[in-house]
């Protein structure tokens, strides 16, 4: 996502807005003391001070009211108006919101512009590799199995020469010389 002027503006304006509503007026009234965040400016020279006063319009309602007061150091105390303390405590956390947006929007903008680039899928490719490396081994293994069965098929056939040598040799047909002399030919055609 491309971050351009417009949408800063309205992003910026968008957590001024928060800032100002959910942040010193929402959470503010929750937790009185987020707003000291704008001590410095309602109130440079003295102390915030909270005063809440609690009153039972019924026997079953209680309301309470937070009203808070600028100390000087004399002792003199003035009243803070809501606007202007939810004004400055809002626009610290609407600018402190603001950085927050802003980084996570920069974050999410590199992150989809490394995304949007074509990118090697790792996985493929090792499972690519690891496929290649199958078949080869595949092969391997059918020559392997071929050559077995060549030297199945030769030792079956000398198998049957050695038997065949050793009946002519039981027969006396050939001299025990000429049957060593053929076993050993045999064998080393092996």
């Amino acid at each position: 996502m491309k971050l351009n002027g417009s949408t800063l503006f309205w992003t910026f304006i968008w957590c001024i807005f928060m800032g100002i509503t959910v942040g010193s007026i929402g959470i503010g009234a929750i937790f009185p003391s987020a707003n000291l965040i704008a001590k410095p400016f309602i109130c440079p020279r003295g102390e915030m001070q909270l005063e809440t006063q609690d009153y039972h319009p019924s026997p079953i309602e209680t309301v309470t009211t937070l009203t808070w007061y600028c100390v000087g150091p004399e002792g003199d105390k003035t009243e803070l108006g809501i606007f202007p303390m939810s004004l400055y405590a809002g626009t610290i956390y609407g600018l402190l919101l603001f950085i927050v947006v802003f980084v996570v929007m920069q974050i999410r903008g590199s992150t989809s512009i490394v995304s949007s680039t074509p990118s090697v899928d790792h996985d493929i490719v090792r499972r690519t590799e690891l496929a290649r490396e199958r078949a080869e081994e595949f092969r391997h293994s059918a020559a392997d199995l071929g050559d077995l069965k060549n030297k199945g098929k030769a030792s079956q056939d000398a198998m049957n020469r050695m038997k065949e040598l050793k009946d002519l040799r039981e027969a006396n047909l050939i001299s025990e010389s000429e049957y060593e002399q053929k076993r050993a030919d045999i064998i080393k055609n092996l």
